[in-house]
């Protein structure tokens, strides 16, 4: 699940501006940032440089009215098509909403069914840049055309094929997806590190693209299943340990993959063929996690953890969680939060704050290296979905907690100061 955005700040100006400035600009000015970096000013190596996003208001859809279009239920997920149409999941609704560039409804597809072209229980869905569709449910993938035409299903066993919980599929369709779960076999040994499959579906065999690093485990998962005689499911979670190197990445325009993995400031280029084919690097030190910081995790864990209920094929489970007590810690708060591609190959890092929440600045950098800049922790946030021309989407609540998306598109990254 992607984490929620926050609300963006940002600079409005006209349409008429000039269009987004060159980056050798941008990395020729900047002060001091980071002071664990003794490089260059505008590399890898040298101190943040802080730029500022001059955005436009494009369109904001979601409306409060039970009865027009944008009336959503629940917007899962956002994504844009080469035409800058974009592609709204409502997971509530089973149905994917077409917006074109002015805010306009251009069409709707799928729906609540069982038929060819009909969505139940979306996990997620894929949209190709040229439109078509790659919808993934519990057991089934249907693929569509750009104009939402059914083209075929594919159904999965989850005893045989497995669960396949994927967000990105290669040029060629193969999805790639760290969360590939099978019921019918249990391995007899752990193998330590996190694979990424590469998925067919033309019914062959997944295959492990890349296996990424993670910590070693701390024991046996301590989650647990009890049911009464009533039907009612009650699942119990451990608390877990927190500041675990994140597994994130996303694809660039020639099929390979940027991926972060590490504690450190490391993102790694991974080839079609699973090779290490490059790495990205800054001398920016994990902190150690101190009293302080773990005590501001316990506050969030308590605010984000209770107890909830959720429905599953109309079985509701009562989810209840370990108390922040049980919490336990990683030794080193990992540089890097999240990583996120736009549609110029740019990579978008997203690093920790200071006390361990979501809220520490954002570099930009290229495949190549090059260091572009550094949004600062108030500034522009990376969005829910990148698209053509700068357009930025973001899944937002407004005011009265209506769902909204929200349309920006990006001018320009200007040196502060």
């Amino acid at each position: 699940m992607p984490r929620p955005k926050r609300t963006n700040t940002t600079t409005i100006r006209p349409r008429y501006l000039s269009p987004l400035l060159p980056l050798a600009l941008l990395v020729a000015c900047g002060g001091p940032g980071d002071g664990s970096a003794n490089g260059a000013a505008g590399t890898l190596a040298g101190p943040d440089v802080t730029v500022n996003a001059v955005t436009e208001e494009v369109f904001t859809v979601g409306s409060v009215v039970g009865d027009t279009w944008d009336t959503f239920g629940s917007v899962r997920s956002v994504h844009f098509d080469a035409q800058s149409n974009l592609h709204i999941l409502d997971s509530q609704l089973d149905h994917i909403l077409v917006v074109g560039p002015d805010g306009s409804l251009v069409r709707t597809v799928g729906g609540r069914g069982e038929g060819p072209g009909e969505f139940n229980n979306v996990l997620s869905v894929i949209v190709g840049r040229d439109g078509s569709y790659t919808v993934l449910g519990f057991t089934t993938i249907d693929l569509l055309h750009p104009d939402g035409e059914f083209v075929r299903r594919v159904t999965m066993d989850p005893m045989t094929t497995g669960l396949i919980f994927a967000s990105m599929a290669l040029p060629d369709g193969r999805l790639v997806t760290s969360a590939l779960q099978r019921f019918g076999a249990q391995d007899d040994h752990y193998e330590a590190g996190r694979p990424i499959h590469v998925f067919p579906l033309d019914g062959a065999e997944p295959e492990v693209l890349y296996t990424a690093w993670e910590l070693p485990p701390e024991g046996e998962d301590e989650s647990t299943f009890e049911s009464s005689a009533s039907g009612a499911v009650r699942m119990y979670r451990a608390a877990g340990r927190a500041f675990e190197p994140r597994l994130q990445y996303d694809l660039l325009t020639d099929g390979r993959l940027a991926l972060i993995d590490s504690i450190g400031y490391r993102v790694k280029l991974i080839g079609l063929d699973g090779t290490v084919t490059g790495t990205i690097e800054r001398p920016i030190a994990p902190l150690r996690v101190d009293d302080a910081i773990m005590e501001a995790e316990r506050e969030r864990y308590r605010e984000r953890e209770a107890s909830e209920v959720v429905s599953s094929g109309g079985v509701n489970v009562q989810v209840e969680r370990e108390g922040a007590e049980g919490r336990t810690f990683a030794a080193e708060l990992p540089v890097l939060y999240a990583l996120d591609v736009d549609w110029d190959d740019r990579i978008w890092l997203e690093r920790w704050g200071p006390t361990g929440d979501d809220d520490g600045p954002t570099d930009i950098v290229t495949p190549d290296g090059d260091y572009i800049g550094t949004l600062p922790p108030e500034g522009l946030r990376t969005p829910d979905a990148f698209g053509p021309g700068g357009l930025m989407a973001y899944i937002e609540r407004d005011e009265l907690d209506v769902p909204t998306v929200r349309v920006v598109r990006l001018i320009a990254l200007e040196p502060e100061g």
